[in-house]
């Protein structure tokens, strides 16, 4: 191998500490990144003590201009557009995993890793991503924007690992003790979760909008249509004695649709913004999820141009959401996916 140096996403969580010290055992030489994407004084400080314990070249790098240009303010234009963005998907590929690969060309590096648990393979000439052992663990749906500019440079060195459990033992064993702590399952840079306020702390205020039947009769009234998203029943107002679920908004009247359940589900998904991570673009009969910790439908995918297309569902799927990602599966392998758009 001629050149061992690889730069790390290291945000000083056990992941990452035992990415680094795998790869040091290795021989590899490690150099660890934690980008400053909003201010996070805790996380980087938490990261330069452990770099410093581990024995590795550790830097932080602000990317709070770029990360607010190019994550927080797509998430909150989609968001008064009336889609329900992702913006995992938008800074794990754009964010971090450029930006590695950027410092790993500045420091003439020729691998990047994270502590992803995922599996990486050849075949034919493609590299392609696996989905972890553990699908509790599974963070293959962020990556499916990923090309093979960047995977033919990637290493996951917790491929080997079924569980935290098992990572944090390793941890033990090499000497590394870290307090436990909860596994983030919300918006980074909205940590109370309530993503409602938090774009109304951003937006000039809006007046108060109405609930709608979908023959238009008006139901009642609410104070924004950003509290609500497709599918959602909590803090959905019974009226006239009638449950109601979301079933659609309107931003451009401030209105939020409601219906009943069986409205929810769909047999066509709309996509735009299709990428497969081998390069091309095919139809066919394909496994696809709508969320991270959804279910694996069969369906077939159908092309319409310029990057778009739609799903062709065997059974119908409870509130596709408009901003969300469709991904696309065989079996455990990463196929690729597209953004849920309306008809």
């Amino acid at each position: 191998m001629k050149n061992k140096k690889v730069i790390v996403g290291f945000s000083g969580g056990a992941d990452s500490a035992a990415a680094v010290l795998i790869l040091k055992n290795k021989g590899y030489e490690v150099l660890g990144v934690t980008f400053d994407f909003f201010g996070n004084e805790p996380l980087l400080e938490k990261a330069s003590v452990l770099a410093k314990q581990i024995g590795i070249q550790h830097e932080c790098i602000n990317r709070q201009r770029e990360f607010r240009e190019k994550v927080i303010k797509p998430f909150i234009s989609e968001y008064l557009r009336g889609y329900t963005p992702n913006p995992c998907v938008r800074c794990d590929a754009g964010m971090k995993f450029r930006g590695l690969m950027a410092y790993a060309n500045e420091k003439e590096a020729e691998f990047i890793a994270t502590g992803h648990y995922l599996r990486l393979e050849k075949r034919h000439g493609q590299v392609q991503i696996k989905t972890s052992e553990d699908s509790r663990k599974d963070q293959s749906y962020y990556l499916y924007t990923l090309d093979q500019e960047y995977l033919s440079r990637l290493i996951f060195p917790l491929s080997a690992f079924q569980s935290k459990d098992a990572v944090r033992a390793f941890l033990e064993k090499e000497g590394i003790a870290l307090p436990k702590s909860e596994e983030s399952q919300g918006i980074c840079f909205i940590p109370d979760g309530n993503y409602a306020r938090f774009i109304k702390k951003e937006t000039p205020l809006m007046p108060e909008g109405r609930f709608r039947d979908r023959f238009g009769k008006i139901l009642g009234s609410h104070n924004g249509f950003y509290y609500y998203t497709v599918g959602q029943k909590r803090g959905v107002p019974v009226i006239s004695g009638k449950k109601y679920v979301v079933t659609a908004l309107r931003p451009e009247f401030n209105e939020v649709i409601l219906g009943e359940e069986s409205d929810l589900y769909q047999k066509k998904i709309f996509l735009k913004e299709l990428h497969f991570i081998d390069g091309s673009l095919y139809s066919g009969e394909i496994q696809f999820k709508v969320c991270r910790w959804g279910y694996l439908y069969p369906g077939r995918l159908h092309l319409s141009g310029d990057r778009r297309g739609y799903l062709e569902c065997e059974k119908a799927v409870r509130a596709p959401m408009p901003g969300q990602s469709a991904v696309f599966y065989d079996g455990d392998r990463l196929l690729g996916g597209g953004i849920i758009e309306y008809k």
